[in-house]
């Protein structure tokens, strides 16, 4: 399965972001706490390499707490900055600026030495449905604190501040072109990263049960009341459409509804702390 999606406002996003990056001092890399890896656009940081960078593992709430430490483990033994938060409930949150101020100390010190007031500029970027929006609502108490126009911005996009030394940016999410790996493309959708019409929710739905069959098999079967360990791939949904009365008419199982019961349960953590990804050993 690979999985296409790559509307035009994101070819746009990125020619914009490369026209921004000389007013931005430091960016906000948004990842999905459960996907840290698969929820990565590389493709998207290659075009700001040169600045300052925090890695936002957000929706830890929803992820495996021991998996969030050591994703958290991993960023800082590759040089860079990492941190767990919940942008809904603001769990976190207010490290993130602590944290920017720290890795931005020179140029603060810098422009105190001129006798000027650093304005600390952040880049918000991530794909589709990692928490954005709610994050930067968080961060600013408002959905409405905008400021006015800056150099370089163009009218579509606005700075939004969030006190006298901080502004920061939104951008709409940005996947890859093609997602060629079809592992990676199952989990993005199994987040909710990609729109239901754009995949097959039963093969989604199937192949993720499989993954969390393998690590977290007592927090599957406790959800359904069901011996995943008993059943092949192709039984999966059947039986969740028992348990959860997915019946047709004719009574036959009501498989993709029985999907789309499951997915929303993975998607809400009503399944339990889950993390689909694994550290990557080097």
């Amino acid at each position: 399965m690979i999985v296409q999606w790559y509307p035009g406002h994101m070819h746009k996003t990125k020619r914009e972001i490369l026209e921004l990056n000389k007013y931005i001092d430091l960016y906000l890399i948004l990842l999905d706490a459960r996907v840290p890896l698969s929820s990565r656009n590389e493709q998207l940081e290659s075009l700001i390499k040169d600045k300052p960078k925090i890695y936002i593992l957000n929706k830890s709430d929803l992820a495996d707490e021991t998996k969030n430490q050591e994703f958290v483990k991993y960023f800082q033994a590759n040089d860079q900055v990492a941190v767990c938060i919940d942008s809904l409930r603001g769990t976190n949150v207010k490290n993130i600026l602590k944290i920017a101020e720290n890795l931005l100390k020179d140029k603060i010190e810098e422009a105190k030495q001129k006798g000027r007031k650093k304005i600390i500029r952040f880049g918000v970027l991530g794909i589709p449905n990692v928490g954005k929006s709610t994050l930067i609502n968080k961060i600013t108490n408002s959905a409405k604190a905008r400021t006015g126009d800056k150099p370089g911005v163009t009218r579509a996009k606005q700075w939004i501040k969030i006190n006298d030394y901080f502004e920061i940016l939104d951008t709409p999410g940005i996947l890859v072109p093609k997602l060629e790996d079809d592992t990676v493309a199952i989990k993005l959708c199994a987040i909710g990263s990609i729109k239901e019409e754009l995949f097959d929710k039963e093969l989604v739905a199937k192949k993720t049960i499989e993954m969390i069959k393998e690590r977290y098999s007592n927090l599957l079967n406790a959800k359904y009341s069901i011996d995943f360990s008993t059943l092949s791939e192709e039984e999966y949904l059947a039986e969740i459409g028992k348990k959860r009365g997915c019946i047709l008419k004719e009574g036959r199982i009501d498989t993709l509804k029985a999907a789309t019961v499951f997915l929303d349960d993975l998607r809400k953590g009503k399944i339990g702390r889950i993390t689909l990804d694994e550290v990557v050993r080097r």
